[in-house]
């Protein structure tokens, strides 16, 4: 369905809630009140999957993939409920910021206006976007960037995929670790930009961390100086776990990271979803 289209039966049809379907609201009180409580309380924080494959970049996510969270991510990604953009936008930009804040050469880039930092969404595959009209996570990116100057961040659809891989559905770590190993390039017209850039990438989940681990290999190969990841949430079938960024994983929050942009600040204040499916 292309954009055009979908703005027209947005109109045409009556607004249920993307999570339980019930009617007139985009996302109804209590899945709003679902969807607040599966995001960690402080604000985004670092996760990982275990097992957690080898170069995974550092990872910000804002809470646990399940409930009402996982039910609007989905509605958003595979059922056009693109009305959804500005809340998980919302919550996609407190995962970057976080990423940023806990990465030391994002001083360099956002103090002394040494970038921009490049904003990476991970490429959906020609299939999907054929299938859904458009690559959502690059609307996300969008809105993730919002907070930041022009000359500070910028989305950059640098990847693309070099051939086609499996549904990752159904498959394990290990499996999907194959299944998408060297399947990411970076766009020609990219790779002066990306060369000696900090990346953000980003995603809407994280589950095993090999989709995240090409997208970083991809971007590192181009010449990126530093790759960080973001998503809105991680997966815990497979025991993916909040970390402080030390080796034991604890469930500790980075909010003790002093913030180097202003928008960053919002990783220390309570998270609150208002009634019109907004962050605030």
């Amino acid at each position: 369905m292309t954009q055009a289209l979908r703005a027209l039966t947005d109109l045409a049809l009556p607004v249920s809630c993307a999570a339980c379907g019930q009617p007139d609201d985009q996302v109804c009180r209590g899945c709003l009140d679902e969807l607040a409580r599966c995001l960690w309380f402080g604000g985004p924080r670092g996760a990982r999957p275990d097992p957690c494959p080898d170069r995974l970049p550092t990872v910000h996510a804002t809470g646990r993939y399940e409930g009402a969270l996982a039910a609007v991510v989905a509605a958003y990604k595979d059922d056009g409920r693109r009305d959804c953009a500005p809340l998980l936008g919302e919550l996609l930009a407190r995962a970057v910021d976080a990423g940023v804040a806990a990465c030391p050469p994002a001083f360099d880039i956002l103090v002394r206006r040494n970038g921009p930092l490049l904003v990476v969404p991970v490429p959906s595959s020609r299939a999907s976007v054929r299938a859904r009209g458009d690559a959502p996570l690059v609307a996300l990116a969008a809105h993730a960037v919002r907070g930041f100057a022009a000359d500070e961040a910028v989305v950059a659809d640098a990847l693309r995929s070099r051939r086609r891989v499996a549904d990752q559905a159904g498959l394990g770590a290990r499996e999907r670790a194959v299944n998408l190993e060297h399947s990411m390039a970076v766009e020609p017209h990219w790779s002066e930009a990306v060369a000696g850039a900090l990346c953000v990438v980003v995603d809407d989940v994280l589950t095993t961390g090999a989709t995240l681990v090409e997208a970083a290999r991809a971007l590192r190969s181009a010449g990126a100086l530093t790759v960080v990841a973001a998503t809105i949430c991680a997966t815990q079938r497979r025991n993916t776990r909040p970390t402080s960024g030390r080796e034991d994983g604890r469930l500790t929050s980075r909010t003790d990271v002093q913030p180097t942009h202003n928008r960053l600040r919002a990783n220390v204040e309570p998270i609150r979803v208002s009634q019109s499916a907004g962050v605030v």
